[in-house]
């Protein structure tokens, strides 16, 4: 089958959308498909064209980054030569999938979307530019698939611009292959000075969002041989040193902001709890949950739509209350409190993701989709 996915970045950008992107693309390529990413070519040091991986990179001319989305205006015009089975979209950030559901309403080829998010930008502009994107354009770019994806139920239900569409729901995936029980981290806990210590890890972007502040706060209320591990990069970085330094938990805390992707796996294998007190509707999955669950971690998440589905409660981790820094610090000691059950936590994280997360699980209830689009004419 010719496959194309359209993911506004993608790599060497790295977030969680295009790990999910990539994961499928290889996994794609691996069951005998012909795969072409179509994405924005956000920065000119970047090919138009390159093969990457037994796939093809097409990158569209961009006029640049605006508030974390690109400008790629060129996206449509290369959708509009490109033969393909299936386009397979990928929302948020917004603008690309606009462009390329605008050529495709006028080509018989079928369209799938896969909505990981809300829009959301913080401010009374943020709030003005998503109101109009959300009026005006998303409903057009919606009305336009054959095929509305979204990775939980939960998620899909809760969300005012999916209120009324039919909805399909397929996870996201991950590589089991990478992402398992029984690495070593020795050098690395070396390296971070953790001897002796039980450890926290958190990873993703440094912005409000995600909540990191919450679990400084947390740590406070945690015993003193307990250190976090903060890997991952991004404009609150600074912020959050100084604010373990205000809570005068500095030398308890790691902020690892030069991780690559390669050396995540071995990273999480360091800790004994992942924490992920993610706090509002940027995030539809929180694909690093399952990569954690995958790793044999037993896991501290939010209690938000779309991330408390990842897990089973009481099954493979506990579910915090956004924001309150106590509820989460509560949860955190009952699992470093009963290291027994922080290890069956962690071996039914691992089945779950066995069962319900693994690429070749996903990419085939994917390939269903498609054909069934494709039968359907």
């Amino acid at each position: 089958m010719r496959i194309v996915q359209v993911s506004p970045f993608f790599h060497p950008h790295a977030g969680g959308v295009e790990s999910h992107v990539r994961g499928l693309v290889r996994e794609f390529v691996r069951q005998g498909h012909d795969v072409t990413v179509l994405t924005s070519r956000y920065s000119r040091s970047l090919p138009t064209e390159e093969s990457f991986e037994g796939y093809r990179i097409l990158r569209a001319r961009s006029l640049g980054v605006a508030l974390n989305t690109p400008l790629d205006i060129g996206s449509g015009r290369i959708a509009r030569t490109l033969d393909a089975d299936v386009f397979h979209l990928h929302y948020p950030p917004p603008l690309t999938s606009y462009f390329v559901a605008r050529t495709l309403g006028r080509r018989d080829i079928p369209r799938v979307l896969t909505y990981h998010c809300d829009l959301f930008l913080a401010g009374a502009t943020g709030r003005l530019l998503t109101g109009l994107y959300q009026e005006i354009f998303l409903p057009h770019t919606l009305r336009r698939m054959n095929r509305i994806i979204v990775h939980t139920k939960s998620y899909g239900i809760t969300s005012a611009m999916l209120r009324g569409r039919e909805l399909t729901i397929i996870p996201s995936a991950v590589d089991l292959d990478r992402f398992r029980p029984g690495l070593d981290a020795q050098a690395i806990r070396r390296t971070l000075r953790l001897e002796g210590k039980r450890v926290l890890i958190f990873v993703g972007r440094l912005v409000p969002h995600k909540g990191v502040d919450v679990i400084l706060d947390a740590l406070r209320e945690l015993p003193p041989d307990v250190a976090l591990v903060v890997v991952g990069a991004g404009p609150r970085l600074s912020n959050l040193i100084r604010d373990a330094r205000r809570l005068q938990i500095e030398d308890r805390v790691r902020f690892c902001s030069g991780v690559a992707d390669e050396d995540l796996p071995r990273y999480l294998a360091l800790a004994d709890i992942f924490v992920f007190p993610s706090q509002n509707r940027l995030e539809g999955f929180g694909l690093v949950i399952a990569e954690a669950m995958a790793a044999g971690l037993p896991v501290v998440i939010a209690d938000m739509p779309g991330v408390r589905e990842v897990i089973e409660p009481g099954r493979e981790g506990l579910l915090a209350e956004p924001l309150i820094a106590s509820d989460l610090a509560a949860k955190l000691r009952r699992l470093l409190d009963d290291p027994a059950l922080a290890r069956r936590f962690g071996a039914a994280g691992r089945r779950r993701a066995e069962e319900l997360y693994a690429l070749p699980t996903v990419a085939r209830q994917l390939i269903r989709v498609y054909e069934d689009l494709r039968a359907a004419g």
